[in-house]
């Protein structure tokens, strides 16, 4: 029996990673961890509170905070999920979530920016909900279905913060706090943790 040349093998080893490469990108971001929503949800509660107490429900110095400190919480317990379960993290799956979140991400960032900045802030807390609903409607495209269903929960949620600015500080709790823990807590009975 002959062994394989080198040319041989450097052809077995890209037709490897090619199909690798391909298994990533049509599989589902699946190391989505239900306690890092569930800590999101926690840190959402806390900075509404926070906003109700101020009386300002889109107070930045609430809301601005919170969002960094849920990216850092999510993506820790992301982390941690897929070092559990023996995956890669950023799989194709995972960076198409990304890409495709992106756009209403940085969409709302500028609008905060243009709202405040116009005086309006009344509108940015339905903004900032429907666009994260959007973006989270959007990658869950390429993870479990749950999170599809929590994305169109935030955009009804954004919809209605528009038609009653007056509740939206029930509208953002509501969001941002108990759908991100109810969701999360689903996804850790569901898809292990």
């Amino acid at each position: 029996m002959q062994s394989p040349t080198q040319e041989e093998r450097q052809k077995a080893q890209e037709s490897l990673a090619y199909i690798r490469q391909t298994m990533e990108s049509a599989s589902s971001f699946t190391a989505l961890s239900g306690w890092g929503l569930v800590a999101v949800g926690l840190v959402g509660l806390a900075a509404a509170a926070f906003a109700w107490r101020s009386g300002v429900p889109e107070r930045l110095t609430a809301w601005l905070p919170a969002a960094v400190l849920g990216v850092l919480c999510s993506g820790a317990a992301n982390t941690m999920k897929a070092r559990r379960l023996e995956m890669p993290l950023w799989t194709g799956s995972l960076r198409k979530v990304a890409w495709v979140m992106a756009p209403a991400l940085i969409t709302g960032a500028l609008l905060t920016w243009a709202l405040y900045g116009a005086g309006v802030r009344y509108l940015m807390p339905g903004m900032w909900l429907a666009l994260y609903g959007a973006g989270v409607t959007a990658g869950g495209t390429f993870s479990i279905r749950a999170v599809r269903w929590m994305g169109i929960a935030l955009l009804v949620l954004g919809g209605l913060a528009f038609v009653n600015p007056g509740q939206a500080i029930i509208y953002l709790a509501a969001g941002f706090g108990v759908l991100h823990i109810l969701f999360g807590l689903y996804i850790v009975q569901r898809h292990g943790g």
